[in-house]
C-alpha cells in the first residue's frame, strides 16, 4: 500500500512540471514578486520587504529549490517576524513554484489548523494562488473542494495541517516538505508509537535526496528542549551586526544592554542603550533600521550532519516597530525577581532555555549499587513477586519485583520481549502469560499491572484470561492527587465487563526516587526502609531509563502555580514505568489483600509484612 502511495506521489510530482514557475527563482525572490502584507492583519502592510528583517533572507533562501541546504533549525525569541518571513513564504514559494508533499506540524491540531486558517489561507489569496488550490481528485460527482482548514490540494503536492499527536497521519504517506512548529511543545512520545520527531522524519526517507526539514520553537526546559537539541546537531549560526562606529561584528547579548531607572524604580525610557562590545559606542533601538540591513549570520561549528544549518536569534534583533529594546527593559524589570515569570522571559526574549533543577538522581550514581546476584535470582529474604509491565506497538516490556520486609526489592528480571502486540494471537502475549504463570527465583506473582494506553482492547482481552492479580491500569501522572493511589472502575469492552485500575503516579514516583536516593548501608548495619537492589548484569540503557523523567515547577496558562513530570531528552521511560507499576502493584495487592482478611482495620504496613513473612496465615 505505501509502495503505492509513494509511486502516486511521484507521478503528481511529474505533472506539476508543468505548473511550477522558473525554479532558479529563490525564495526570498519569489517573496518580493508575490507577497503583499494585508492591512489590519500585519503591522507593516503593503509589499513585502526583507529589509524589515534581513535576518530572515538567507534562512528562507535554505528552502530555495537551487539550495543543498536539507535541514534548518531554529532557536528562537519571540517577535520576530518568523511566522511572515519564513513558514508563510516557504509554503507560497512550494505551492507556487516547487510543488510536493507537505506537512505543517504544531503544538496541536487545532493550533495547526487555525495557523493554515487565519495565517496560510491570507497568504495564499494575497499572493494570488488561490487558483491552484482545488481537489486532485477524479472521481465524479465528487465533493472534495481540496481546500479545508487541515488540507490544501495543489497540482503535484498537498498540504496537511496535523498536531503531534496524530499517531496515524504521521504515519500515514510519504513527505517531502516538513515543517514543524513549536516543537518544544510535542509530547516526547506519540501513544507508545515513538518520538513525533523521529516518526516524521521517517516520512521523508521516500525523498531523501531532495527533502527539506524546519524545526523551529521558542524554547522551554533545558533538560527536555527538543529545538536546543536540534540546534547543537546544526553548525550553530549567530547574527552578527556592525557597530555603527568602530564596525566591530558582533552578536547582540543581554550583559552589553544599558538601563536606568528613576527614585521610583521606574524605568527612564531615553536612557536605554545598547554598549558595543569593543569601542562602547551607545546604539539606540532606532539604529536597528541601519545596522540589522549589513548584518550577517556566522557558523561556530561543523554541522554534526551536511546540509544542515541551525540558527538562533533573540528578540533583541526585533525590528523597529516591533518588540523595542525598551519594552524589553521594562519587562525585566517586572519579572528579574519572580522566577516563574523570569523563565519565560528568558526562553521568550533570550530565546535560551530555562535550566531547572528538576527531582531525579543521577543514573551514574544508582549503576554503583549493582551487586553480584544473577537475573532470575534474588539473594535476599523476599515473599513475593510484582510485575510492572509497558506495552508498545512491537514490543511488550517486563519487569519483575521481588518484594521484602520493609519495601526492600530486588529486581528479578528486566525483559523486553519482542513482536507485534496488536493481535492477542501473537506470540509475545503468549511469552508475558508464560513469565506471569511462572515461578522467578522460586516466587509466585501476587500482582501484575499492565498498561493499557496502547493496544487497549488487547490488554483488556489478555487480562481477562487471568482469574485474579492481573489487570490493565491506566497510569495518570498528574500532580496532587494524593487521596486515592487508584480508581478500580468496571468497564464494558466489545459486550465484556473489564476491570481497570486507574493509578496516580505522582506519588509512586517521588516514592522511588526517594528510595533510589538511600545509599548503601556499612558493613553490619540493616538495609535502609525501601532499598532498592539490582543485579550485576544490568547496563546503563537499564539505569538511564530508570531516572529518566524529572519533576519540576512550572505555570499553567492562568499563571498559577503547579509541579508536573518530563521526560528527559533523548530517554526512554520503559523502566522508569514498569517500576512505578510494579510498585503501584504491590500497593494495590497490599490494600485488597488486608480488606479481605481485616475488614476495615486501618491498615499498616509493619503488619502487612509481619502477615507476608508468616505466608499471610489467617489473622487470628
Amino acid at each position: 500500500m505505501q509502495s503505492e502511495l509513494d509511486e502516486t506521489i511521484w507521478i503528481d510530482h511529474l505533472i506539476a512540471e508543468g505548473f511550477r514557475v522558473d525554479t532558479r527563482l529563490k525564495v526570498s525572490e519569489w517573496a518580493e514578486q508575490k507577497r503583499f502584507l494585508p492591512v489590519g492583519i500585519s503591522p507593516m502592510p503593503g509589499p513585502f520587504r526583507w529589509e524589515v528583517t534581513p535576518y530572515l533572507r538567507e534562512i528562507a533562501d535554505c528552502f530555495s529549490e537551487s539550495s543543498p541546504i536539507q535541514h534548518v533549525a531554529i532557536m528562537k525569541g519571540a517577535q520576530l517576524g518568523f511566522t511572515v518571513g519564513i513558514l508563510e513564504n516557504v509554503l507560497g514559494y512550494i505551492i507556487d513554484a516547487v510543488p510536493g508533499p507537505t506537512m505543517f506540524l504544531s503544538a496541536d491540531k487545532t493550533v495547526a489548523e487555525q495557523s493554515i486558517e487565519l495565517r496560510v489561507d491570507r497568504m495564499i489569496e494575497s499572493a494570488g494562488l488561490s487558483r491552484k488550490i482545488f481537489s486532485q481528485s477524479e472521481k465524479k460527482h465528487s465533493k472534495k473542494t481540496g481546500d479545508t482548514k487541515s488540507k490544501k490540494e495543489f497540482a503535484g503536492g498537498f498540504l496537511l495541517a496535523v498536531g503531534p499527536n496524530s499517531g496515524g497521519k504521521l504515519r500515514m504517506i510519504s513527505i517531502r516538505y516538513m515543517l514543524r512548529d513549536e516543537i518544544d511543545a510535542y509530547p516526547q512520545e506519540v501513544s507508545k508509537e515513538g518520538d513525533p520527531i523521529k516518526l516524521t522524519d521517517r516520512r521523508t526517507d521516500a525523498f531523501e535526496s531532495i527533502r527539506k526539514i524546519l524545526d523551529i520553537s521558542t524554547p522551554l526546559i533545558e533538560q527536555t528542549s527538543r529545538i536546543k537539541q536540534a540546534f547543537l546537531k546544526g553548525d550553530q549560526r549567530y547574527y552578527n551586526i556592525p557597530c555603527l562606529k568602530c564596525g566591530t561584528f558582533q552578536v547582540l547579548k543581554w550583559d552589553h544592554m544599558h538601563y536606568k531607572q528613576d527614585e521610583m524604580g521606574r524605568l527612564i525610557w531615553p536612557a536605554v542603550f545598547y554598549e558595543c562590545d569593543k569601542c562602547n559606542r551607545e546604539m539606540k533601538n532606532s539604529d536597528k533600521t541601519e545596522f540589522l540591513g549589513f548584518g550577517e549570520w556566522r557558523p561556530t561549528v561543523i554541522p554534526t550532519e551536511p546540509n544542515y544549518r541551525s540558527y538562533h536569534l533573540a528578540s533583541f534583533y526585533s525590528p523597529v516597530g516591533m518588540r523595542s529594546w525598551e519594552s524589553i527593559c521594562q519587562e525585566w524589570i517586572t519579572v528579574k525577581d519572580d522566577p516563574p515569570m523570569l523563565r519565560v522571559f528568558v526562553n521568550t526574549v533570550f530565546g535560551e532555555t530555562w535550566i531547572e533543577k528538576g527531582i531525579a538522581p543521577r543514573y551514574e550514581r544508582i549503576m554503583l549499587r549493582r551487586e553480584g546476584y544473577s537475573t532470575g535470582t534474588c539473594p535476599g529474604k523476599a515473599f513475593f513477586l510484582t510485575v510492572g509491565v509497558d506495552v508498545h506497538a512491537d514490543n511488550i516490556v517486563v519487569e519483575l519485583l521481588a518484594w521484602g520486609k520493609d519495601k526492600e526489592s530486588w529486581s528479578v528480571n528486566h525483559l523486553i520481549l519482542e513482536g507485534q502486540t496488536e493481535k492477542i494471537e501473537g506470540e509475545v502475549w503468549q511469552k508475558l502469560k508464560n513469565i506471569l504463570l511462572s515461578k522467578h527465583a522460586d516466587l509466585e506473582s501476587k500482582m501484575a499491572f499492565i498498561d493499557a494506553g496502547y493496544n487497549t482492547p488487547t490488554v483488556y482481552e489478555f487480562c481477562d484470561q487471568f482469574v485474579d492479580g492481573v489487570f490493565p491500569i491506566m497510569g495518570d501522572a498528574r500532580v496532587g492527587q494524593k487521596a486515592q493511589l487508584f480508581i478500580e472502575k468496571s468497564l464494558t469492552d466489545r459486550g465484556h465487563q473489564v476491570k481497570r485500575i486507574d493509578l496516580y503516579t505522582d506519588s509512586l514516583k517521588q516514592e522511588l526516587y526517594s528510595y533510589l536516593a538511600k545509599g548503601v548501608p556499612e558493613p553490619g548495619q540493616d538495609y535502609p526502609y525501601g532499598y532498592c537492589h539490582f543485579p550485576g548484569e544490568y547496563g546503563e540503557k537499564y539505569f538511564r531509563q530508570l531516572t529518566a523523567e524529572e519533576k519540576f515547577s512550572e505555570k499553567d496558562k492562568f499563571g498559577k502555580p503547579h509541579y508536573a513530570w518530563h521526560l528527559k531528552h533523548g530517554r526512554d521511560n520503559h523502566a522508569h514505568d514498569c517500576r512505578v507499576y510494579a510498585m503501584g502493584a504491590l500497593r494495590y495487592f497490599a490494600v485488597k489483600r488486608w480488606e479481605m482478611t481485616f475488614g476495615d482495620k486501618e491498615f499498616s504496613w509493619e503488619l502487612f509484612w509481619q502477615w507476608a513473612e508468616k505466608g499471610f496465615q489467617e489473622h487470628t
